[in-house]
């Protein structure tokens, strides 16, 4: 099993909650938190998910620290689902740069900075 896989449904809970608190469905968004909750407990018990029991307390963590913040709003997608984003998201941010004329050396610039910077405000 690799390392990514196990951590597919802890992922799969944080990007709900993502999407739904994003989308303003917030009862929605606490349920996946709540599940998420209950899933940290399970893996407490349970000595064979020390790597998930990381995982899911660092995701956990994340939401109830941006919900304190109130900044839950900004943050991003994880795992296969937040790279996918973030690609698709980098090539549009290139496109766009194209359609309006500027330099391969200024697109260049920009995209690398703008994937240097890209999880800045998490």
């Amino acid at each position: 099993m690799d390392i990514h896989s196990k951590y597919k449904f802890s992922d799969w809970l944080y990007n709900r909650f993502i999407e739904n608190f994003k989308n303003s469905n917030i009862s929605q968004a606490f349920i996946y938190l709540e599940i998420l909750s209950h899933y940290q407990m399970f893996a407490k018990n349970n000595r064979k998910l020390s790597d998930q029991r990381r995982h899911i307390k660092e995701l956990y963590n994340t939401i109830t620290k941006a919900l304190k913040e109130k900044r839950a709003h900004k943050l991003f997608l994880t795992g296969e689902e937040g790279t996918e984003t973030f690609n698709r998201e980098m090539k549009d941010y290139e496109a766009e740069l194209r359609e309006n004329g500027f330099s391969e050396d200024y697109i260049t610039q920009s995209v690398s900075d703008r994937k240097m910077n890209y999880y800045g405000n998490n």
